[in-house]
This record gives structure tokens, C-alpha cells and sequence, in this order.
């Protein structure tokens, strides 16, 4: 059975009440302290929009409460979702946070296990996607869409991340461009360190993602002061940076939908830039990048989601994930990096693959609820004297 076919059953299945035993309750965590809230807020935005649009009959799903994790003070305000509830009552809340009083997220995730919520984290970037809050969410037994802290921690390391890639592969089949990790104790030794990439350079964030900071520089032997202001400023939102061969070629990006059993990996897509680097600048509407579904029988469509489906099944992720990869003229994959909270918003690269796959970004809430396995509590203590 093909994977649109496959996708359409299970949308059949789901509307007429046979998937699920009882009609499912979900609540959003968004927002958050990152340097990437805006994607947390444009990807609960688009799942409320798209929700909201569907007739009350065709919702697979209710919501009960929208969490908004405020990045001027880090409190979680509750938001009650309601029948009448509309996009513009999102957008009022938003422009005023004043108007409620919130709570810390301990506090947070406290009330809601005692109301036996299920959470969908939407928290992109720094303690939201990096093992932060899914520690929070592991220790107090908080049920939903938060996964493994260790795994999230790794995957939220480029550096880490790319190293754990390169063990999983023969180095003609994926390869890791050549790459210098430079801390607060060696950034002023940048130029030395760097000296054997040879050519273009890619200067990013080592944990940042949506491509914050990251810029190509062609020839860095004449941009030397430009780099050192950008370094500079990366590190004040991040502990470590990154400098990166450039590889030429075309970048690709190829997610996975996780069930307890199986991967199954998503269209491909192709994002075209117009300096053949994906900036920040090139991934938000308005941008000057285009992404395209790949064949899903061509070469470099298989090949991708082979290596995705590898990367995915070798370690505990849940849920979903995205990964980014660059193909060079002569067919070589290059891994660049995993996003395990890949955006969710109306234009990004993941709900493109997902709607090609036959499957809407409102369905892929309880489908996830529904096939991926839960995070289950190892018991840490060992008493060695009942061995």
C-alpha cells in the first residue's frame, strides 16, 4: 500500500470514530523563553486556524486549554479554549499578556496532571526542544508529545548530533562536512582552528535553530572583522558555535512521523536559495527560498529517506522530526542537522511533506496520540543485593 493510500485510510479510520476508544482532549504548550518563539507561535497558530476551519463534526479532536509560555517572564499563562473561541481571540491574547496571571512552569505542569491533560509541546528552541522541559515533563509523569530529554538534548547539539550521524553511516554513503566547535574558552583562537577548512565557511548557533545567525561567508580570509561581530554575537544566545565547511550542492530536508512500531518516512523537499544557502532571512513568508516536493521516485527522494529513516530508528525519538541534508553534483549526502520540533506553521518545509503524504496538520495531532509510544520512567535505582 502506497503512503497516500495509507494516510487516507487512517483519515477515514479517525473521522468515523475507529481509531481512537473515546474522543481525545489535547492542550498546546507554545510560546516559551527561546530566541525561537515566533516559530512556536506561528506553528499554534496554524493548527488553531486549520482546526478551527473544520466543521465541529470533522474535528478529531478537542482542546481544552492553550499554555502560553510568555518570553518577557517566563510564566505560563492558561488560556481556556471555548466553543466560540476564534483566531482572533489567539491574536487579542497575545498583543496583552497583562490581563492573566501566570505561574511557573513546575506549577503548570502540576495543575495539569491533575487534570489528566494531554500536552502537545510546541516549545521550539532552548528549553522547550532541548531536554529542558521534557525533563520537567519525564520526572512529574506528564503525559504527551515531550519524549526522551536525553535524546532531545542530543539532537538539539549540532556538533553532538552530526558526530552520533557519522557513527551510523560508511562515510561514502552520508557524509558530515568538515566542522570546528569553538567555546568561550577558544573563540579568540577562531582563525587557527579554522585554518584547515579550506574555501567557503558557514558561521551558526552550535543549539540555535531556524537558522538564526547562520551566515555563508565565500571568503573569509576577507571577512575576518565581520566574523569575529558575528561570533560575538552568537555567543550571547548560545555556548558554542560552529564553523562549517560549505558544501555545495542542493539542500533537502526529509521529516519522519513515528510510530511505537515503525518510522515512516515523509516526502522529500527541496529548498532552493538564491545564494544556494538557506538563511534565516529565506525561511519565513516573504522569503526568497522555494520548496518543492521531490519525486518520490527519483534517486535522491529514496536515498534521503533511507538515510532519514536510519538516523530516526537508531535512536528513542518520538513523535516526529526533521532532518536537513545537502546532495552534491555527484549524488553525495551530506548531513547537516535534526530538528526534533520541526515547525508547523501554514508555510514550513514539515507540513508541506505532510500534506504530500496525505495527511493535514490536524489530523497529525491525534495520530500522534493515537501510534506513538509513551515515554516510559525507567526505574534508575538499582538495588545490587537483589541481583
Amino acid at each position: 500500500m502506497s503512503e497516500e493510500a495509507s494516510a487516507s485510510l487512517y483519515r477515514h479510520a479517525l473521522l468515523t470514530g475507529r481509531e481512537t476508544k473515546m474522543p481525545l482532549e489535547v492542550s498546546f504548550l507554545f510560546g516559551g523563553i527561546s530566541t525561537e518563539y515566533d516559530g512556536s507561535v506561528i506553528s499554534l497558530t496554524n493548527i488553531v486556524s486549520s482546526y478551527l476551519a473544520l466543521h465541529r463534526t470533522e474535528r478529531p479532536f478537542s482542546v481544552r486549554n492553550l499554555y502560553h509560555v510568555s518570553r518577557n517572564d517566563g510564566l505560563v499563562r492558561r488560556i481556556a479554549f471555548h466553543s466560540a473561541f476564534t483566531i482572533g481571540d489567539l491574536q487579542a491574547y497575545l498583543s496583552d499578556i497583562t490581563t492573566l496571571s501566570g505561574r511557573t512552569l513546575l506549577e503548570t505542569f502540576g495543575s495539569v496532571i491533575s487534570r489528566g491533560e494531554y500536552v502537545v509541546n510546541l516549545l521550539h528552541g532552548q528549553f522547550g526542544e532541548d531536554g529542558g522541559a521534557q525533563t520537567l515533563a519525564a520526572l512529574l509523569g506528564l503525559s504527551g508529545t515531550f519524549g526522551d530529554p536525553h535524546v532531545a538534548s542530543l539532537t538539539m547539539n549540532k556538533y553532538a548530533m552530526s558526530s552520533f550521524v557519522s557513527s551510523l553511516f560508511p562515510n561514502d554513503e552520508v557524509r558530515i562536512p568538515k566542522t570546528v566547535l569553538l567555546t568561550a574558552r577558544n573563540v579568540d583562537d577562531w582563525r587557527k582552528l579554522a585554518s584547515s577548512i579550506q574555501g567557503p565557511i558557514v558561521i551558526k548557533p552550535n543549539s540555535l535553530g531556524s537558522s538564526l545567525f547562520a551566515e555563508l561567508f565565500r571568503e573569509p580570509a576577507r571577512s575576518e572583522a565581520e566574523i569575529d561581530t558575528l561570533l560575538r554575537t552568537i555567543f550571547t544566545y548560545d555556548n558554542s558555535a560552529l564553523i562549517q565547511e560549505f558544501i555545495p550542492g542542493e539542500e533537502y530536508t526529509c521529516g519522519c512521523i513515528i510510530r511505537s512500531s515503525e518510522v515512516i518516512p515523509l516526502p522529500v523537499v527541496r529548498i532552493d536559495a538564491d545564494r544556494q544557502f538557506c538563511s534565516r532571512d529565506q525561511k519565513y513568508p516573504g522569503n526568497l527560498s522555494e520548496k518543492s516536493v521531490v519525486n518520490l521516485n527519483s534517486a535522491a527522494s529514496k536515498s534521503l529517506q533511507s538515510a532519514a529513516n536510519v538516523i530516526t530508528s537508531s535512536i528513542a525519538l518520538y513523535n516526529m522530526v526533521r532532518f536537513d541534508f545537502r546532495v552534491t553534483h555527484d549524488s553525495q549526502i551530506w548531513f547537516l542537522e535534526c530538528n526534533y520540533i520541526p515547525s508547523l506553521g501554514e508555510d514550513s518545509s514539515f507540513v508541506k511533506m505532510l500534506n504530500h503524504y496525505g495527511m493535514t496538520v490536524v489530523e497529525l495531532i491525534p495520530w500522534i496520540a493515537t501510534n506513538s509510544a509513551p515515554l516510559v520512567k525507567t526505574d534508575h535505582y538499582v538495588n545490587y543485593e537483589s541481583l
